[in-house]
């Protein structure tokens, strides 16, 4: 991160209201930084033993509609936005994106569970929040 704030931002987006939140946010640091944003989707990993099915090639795809329909609706607020879709455990995806784009914020939606809802954060941003080497958001 520079001294003007941040010049990168990474948010991981996978359709959900709790990832629609974190891009809200995400942009609007993006306005407020003039930071280029990294739209982060992942899809599960392919089988290495079969060919990959029909439902991997739409899981793919669909992963790859959602992140680039995501940037045109950020590109047309201004905002400089390009898509990350990569294969693998969203957590992971997150963090190795994050090092490739040299990015300088992660930001990640929360999911809570049950009875505790407040208190525990997503997998995705439990793992993220506690393996990234950059600041993460954590938006709820």
């Amino acid at each position: 991160m520079g001294t003007s704030g941040f010049q990168t931002i990474l948010v991981g987006y996978d359709g959900s209201d709790g990832s629609r939140k974190a891009v809200d946010m995400a942009a609007g640091l993006a306005q407020t930084y003039r930071a280029a944003i990294i739209v982060v989707s992942a899809f599960h990993p392919l089988p290495r033993v079969s060919e990959p099915s029909t439902d991997d090639f739409r899981e793919i795809h669909e992963a790859r509609v959602r992140a680039d329909e995501l940037v045109k609706e950020l590109e047309h607020t201004g905002i400089s936005a390009e898509t990350d879709v990569l294969e693998g455990p969203p957590a992971e995806a997150l963090l190795n994106a994050a090092n490739a784009h040299e990015a300088d914020l992660i930001v990640v939606g929360s999911r809570g569970f049950g009875q505790i809802k407040g208190l525990v954060l997503g997998s995705t941003s439990n793992h993220v929040v506690h393996n990234a080497t950059i600041p993460v958001l954590v938006v709820r």
